[in-house]
């Protein structure tokens, strides 16, 4: 009875986590969004972990072999570790459009270092305790840091995207440090760790629920994005149509200005969101506007943040918002175009 509850729950997380994994991947390969791709490689190294627990529940000879290779190379944990903190820390960086510095990779590097170091200690609960402490510290970490930005800058991050981002920031917290605390029980009171006898809970519930609820956000963010994506096609068509035929060039530039205006964007950041609105790439904004590709990037970045997106498509969308909204609007006295 026992073995086939844990079946039945492998069963259903390795179907989440595997699904999740396949539509990161086909919808990166239409879109070459980093955080789509970043998305399926977790949840790769989440489904091949959960497989090894898997085993080590069912079966005990697999179990025994695993924890005495573990306590000696732990490799694949450290691997699989260290693929979720960096992770997280490209995720949710890339979702508050900030850089990552060099002190979250330092961070990062020190502790996987220090992972690799801890399997030449004696065999003991506290040699485990030390080994998993530093990627839950780190993850909690990149959590409360994106949160402190926000509160900060709290006028770049008021739209509805940015509140579903502090929850999932503020969630990433609490749980790591609820894992900190499930391992310290589990490790010092129900595992056993000898010279000659090892016995481990591999399997971390705080984890699974952690995951299993990244992996709501993260199917929220795909839809999200597939449904943006979809729109994305029709906005730019939309707009090229009344560009190019329907209305008067003139009143698509006075419509252009005044959201320009509206949002405090440079002249410059004018002619780049211009093409940014025929959905071309940074490279293709570099070859149509004569500038380098990094001129480019930089002026992006800055539209974005003044306008409070990370994405294309959201810019699209607020672009074209504001568009019907002028198009419906009672006429008055027109703005002339510079």
């Amino acid at each position: 009875m026992a073995k086939g509850i844990i079946f039945l729950y492998n069963l259903f997380i390795i179907i989440v986590y595997s699904g999740i994994m396949w539509m990161s991947f086909f919808l990166f390969m239409n879109g070459k969004d980093k955080i789509l791709l970043w998305i399926g490689i977790i949840y790769s190294a989440i489904m091949i972990d959960d497989i090894v627990n898997f085993a080590s529940e069912l079966f005990q000879n697999f179990a025994e072999q695993y924890n005495r290779i573990f306590m000696i190379v732990p490799t694949h944990k450290t691997l699989i570790y260290l693929i979720l903190s960096l992770g997280y820390l490209i995720i949710f960086k890339r979702l508050i459009n900030k850089k990552i510095t060099w002190y979250d990779y330092s961070i990062l590097a020190f502790y996987v270092t220090f992972m690799f170091f801890v399997p030449v200690l004696d065999n003991s609960a506290w040699k485990i305790w030390l080994y998993y402490l530093p990627s839950q510290l780190y993850n909690a970490y990149v959590g409360a840091e994106v949160l402190w930005t926000i509160k900060k800058n709290p006028e770049n991050y008021q739209n509805s995207f940015y509140c579903w981002c502090k929850r999932l920031f503020c969630f990433t917290v609490f749980m790591n440090l609820c894992i900190i605390a499930e391992d310290t029980i589990v490790i010092f009171h129900f595992d056993v760790y000898s010279k000659y006898y090892i016995n481990m809970n591999n399997r971390s519930y705080t984890s699974d629920i952690l995951y299993l609820t990244h992996a709501l956000f993260s199917g929220a963010y795909l839809m999200y994005y597939l449904k943006t994506s979809l729109r994305n096609n029709t906005i730019v068509n939309d707009i090229n149509s009344h560009t190019h035929s329907n209305l008067p060039s003139d009143i698509e530039e006075s419509i252009l200005y005044r959201f320009s205006e509206a949002y405090h964007l440079t002249v410059r950041e004018r002619e780049i969101l211009k093409v940014l609105l025929l959905d071309k790439t940074n490279q293709e904004i570099s070859d149509d506007l004569f500038i380098s590709l990094g001129t480019a990037k930089t002026h992006v970045h800055n539209i974005f943040q003044k306008i409070g997106v990370v994405k294309r498509p959201q810019l699209l969308n607020i672009y074209e918002v504001y568009r019907k909204e002028q198009l419906n609007a009672k006429p008055e006295n027109e703005i002339p175009s510079p």
